[in-house]
Parts: structure tokens; sequence; C-alpha cells
């Protein structure tokens, strides 16, 4: 054991640098682990400190792992998911009904964590563990359930079909109020349009969905180099938004409720069905028919069935 603990480098330092050489990204790996970009490099420092090796190759836009580096990855990676695989089994023996749910972090926030009261009070047997993110979880993280957009086919996993996404503007109602032109789609063209970052769509591997794309829908073109703002997460484009910033583009089963409580309004009316982006619940197979899974995917198909029919197209004007 003494060997072990001269020979283990800094613990903390190991997984930052796994998300690091994952992403092959300090930014990327910032988000994930929800630090500061500043805080990666001193943890990624403190581990090239202890082996005295670089085990990243810097440049001016991009980090590779060097050999060294790329030899510590596969290691750690490996590490990483057996000591996750192990966790996950001693849990189900502790609570053989305890579930862990992987979302993203916009749909942890703004969709599930306003409904976990309900889902408690009608289900209180139901053990869950919430786990959010950026992006779609690996199957080789082991997780037991998530909710997902796209899918792709893995033996040990099943999915089923729970929405397709629907995009339209949003404001507030005092910035319609002092904009009355943004009741018509020429009208957004003269104020700040609000737009997730190229980085953000770039690190979840998704196609674009902004302002571009969205206007060209009805035969309408954007400058792209026009007053607005661009944000790395969803949630901070919202805050903007009810900060009174400019108009965002809103995915609806993200804004339903503050649309519902009179928070947020939709300038006009027109919306994009994306068809093909579509939201999927997916689980372990092998879990498919314990209580508490059948329970928690019940709830989410009961939950989302609105979503799987268009909103009203009642911009609430």
């Amino acid at each position: 054991m003494s060997n072990l603990k001269q020979l283990l480098p800094p613990l903390n330092a190991l997984r930052t640098f796994e998300a690091a050489a994952r992403h092959e990204s300090f930014k990327a790996a910032a988000e994930e682990l929800c630090v500061t970009q500043a805080a990666i490099s001193r943890q990624i420092q403190t581990l090239e400190a202890f082996y005295r090796l670089k085990l990243f190759i810097r440049s001016n836009r991009k980090v590779e792992l060097s050999s060294e580096g790329r030899g510590l990855y596969l290691a750690a990676s490996a590490a990483l998911e057996h000591i996750a695989a192990a966790s996950r089994d001693l849990l189900q023996r502790k609570h053989p009904g305890h579930i862990s749910l992987t979302t993203t972090t916009s749909f942890s926030q703004l969709w599930l964590l306003p409904r976990l009261k309900q889902l408690r009070t009608h289900h209180p047997e139901l053990q869950l563990q919430l786990i959010s993110g950026e992006g779609n979880p690996g199957y080789n993280e082991g997780f037991d359930a998530a909710v997902t957009l796209g899918m792709q086919e893995h033996p040990l996993y099943v999915a089923e079909y729970l929405f397709s996404e629907e995009v339209f503007p949003v404001c507030t109602p005092d910035f319609a109020r002092q904009n009355p032109q943004i009741t018509a789609l020429d009208g957004l063209l003269q104020v700040p349009l609000l737009n997730l970052s190229a980085d953000h769509w770039k690190a979840r591997l998704w196609a674009p969905l902004d302002w571009a794309f969205w206007l060209k829908q009805f035969e309408m073109a954007v400058d792209l180099n026009q007053s607005g703002m661009s944000f790395s997460h969803f949630l901070m484009l919202l805050d903007a938004v009810q900060e009174d910033i400019g108009v965002g583009l809103a995915w609806r089963h993200l804004v339903q409720r503050q649309l519902e409580e009179g928070k947020l309004v939709r300038p006009v009316s027109e919306t994009y069905l994306a068809d093909d982006r579509k939201h999927y619940f997916v689980c372990r197979r092998d879990r498919i028919d314990s209580p508490g899974m059948q329970t928690l995917r019940r709830w989410l198909l009961e939950q989302t069935a609105s979503l799987r029919e268009p909103a009203s197209p009642d911009p609430g004007l």
C-alpha cells in the first residue's frame, strides 16, 4: 500500500485530466466539471509536475495529447469506467430500486426540477440519482437511464421516443411592449438576436439550430454580424432574455412553464418543428422490467405527452 500511495497521482487532477483528454479541450472539460478553464489548467499542471512530463501539446487554438499523455488517458479512462461500474453495482445491491437518471443541464433545471415535487408526491418509492451534463452520456459509462437527443443502437440498452423539438422566439412582455415591431419577422431583425454559440453546438456534435437556420425556414436572411450576443449555455441565454437584452430562440419543452406563467411571450406565431431532433428515454435492457424503471418510464411518457402535439400558434401578446 505504501508503494501505491507513492505511485498514485492526485486523484482530483487525474479526473480532470481524463475529461480534458477525452474532449481534447480544456474549455469543454471546464463545462463538464462546472469549473473555470483556469482551474482545469491548474489541475493539469499539477499532474504534469507530478510526472515531470508534458501530457498535452498546446497550440493557440487547441490541445492534443502527447504520447505519454495518451498512455495515461487510456489507463485513467479504463480505471474510472471500472470504478463507475463497481459503484453502480454496489448502489444497486444496497438500494435495489435505485436508478441514476442522466439528462442535459438545461433539461434537468428547466424541465425536470420543477416536476420533481409532483413525482415525489405520487411515487415516493422511486429512488433517483439525478446526473446532469452537456450532451448525451456514453454507453461506456454504464448509466441506468437517460433522456437523450438522438440515439445510437446498443445491445445493452433500449430506447423509447418521448418528443421532438419545437423552436420559436421568446422575449419578456416588457421587451415586446417596448419593441412592437417584433410581432413581424422583419421586425425581429431590428433588435438584438441572442444565439447559442458555435462552440455550444460543436461540443455536442449536433447540427446548429441558430437564428440563421431558423429564419431560413421562413425564407428570411439574417446578417450574422448584426448587433447581438452568443452564449455557451441555454441557461445563460434564457437569463439574458429575462433581463430584456434581446429576443432568443427557445425550445418549447424548456420554456413552456415560463410561457404559461406569463414571464415570457412569443412575439411571433411562427414556429419550427424539428421532427428529426428526437428525444428518447434510454435505459438498461436488464432493468427495463423493474418496478422503478417502469414507474419512471410511464411518468416521463405522461409528462411529455403534450410535447408530442404541436403547440398553439397564439403568440400570447
